[in-house]
């Protein structure tokens, strides 16, 4: 009976331990209040009614009530159920003796950030602040971890895509420079032939000129010996 009675009791404390561990609105709220009691600037969280409490807290800095006015849990998007974070809860809370006019500040806003929102953890089986989460997301995509084709492409794939692009202006300067050279030289061939065929026209001119000057001076041989010839006969 002890062993039974035993038993009985240590599936109770598990089935009310599972319970207590699932992503629900109570579930959030018990880890929202262990979170928010392990801040440092809190002082004291105390219970004072139906999800109302005594909050003095040297952050803000801040001595009154809080009153829990909203509690949301929802799944996850598909990128946070990849880290084995199942589900998002946040937390909407009332500050009723805070001046309206502090409700707009900074401090107020950054304060209420590290106290609003919690990660359900499905590995560790409870809920974590957003630190934790923060340093799990950091650990998931460090260029340490291999992650497959998608984390190769992350890390590697815009050097990759640098080095492909270089590869190609340097061939494609390759191929223009060479291009270039091919027209140097055919257009040094063109202008290398137009001379030669200019030095041709000249001598030839010079053999032209020179057979006009030979001719002239026959032709003038020619008449002076008919002019002789037309004294001889005179006489």
């Amino acid at each position: 009976m002890k062993i039974a009675a035993t038993l009985a009791i240590l599936l109770c404390v598990s089935i009310a331990g599972t319970a207590a561990a699932a992503p629900d609105r109570e579930s959030l709220v018990a880890a929202w209040e262990v979170h928010v009691r392990s801040l440092p600037g809190t002082e004291s969280l105390e219970a004072s009614g139906d999800e109302t409490y005594r909050l003095k807290d040297s952050d803000l800095p801040y001595d009154g009530e809080l009153k829990i006015r909203g509690v949301l849990v929802r799944p996850n998007e598909s990128t946070a159920v990849e880290m084995d974070f199942s589900h998002l809860g946040m937390i909407e809370m009332e500050l009723t003796d805070l001046p309206k006019d502090r409700l707009t500040s900074q401090v107020y806003y950054y304060w209420l950030a590290d106290r609003q929102t919690l990660h359900y953890s499905v590995t560790e089986d409870r809920w974590v602040n957003t630190a934790e989460y923060q340093a799990a997301l950091t650990e998931m995509y460090s260029p340490n971890l291999s992650l497959g084709p998608l984390s190769f492409m992350l890390n590697w794939g815009i050097w990759i895509g640098l080095g492909a692009l270089v590869i190609f202006v340097w061939v494609a300067l390759g191929k223009q420079t060479r291009k270039a050279r091919g027209l140097m030289d055919d257009t040094e061939a063109i202008n290398q032939k137009a001379s030669d065929n200019l030095d041709r026209a000249q001598s030839m001119q010079d053999e032209v000129l020179a057979i006009a000057r030979e001719t002239r001076d026959l032709q003038a041989e020619n008449n002076e010996l008919l002019k002789q010839m037309l004294e001889a006969l005179k006489r």
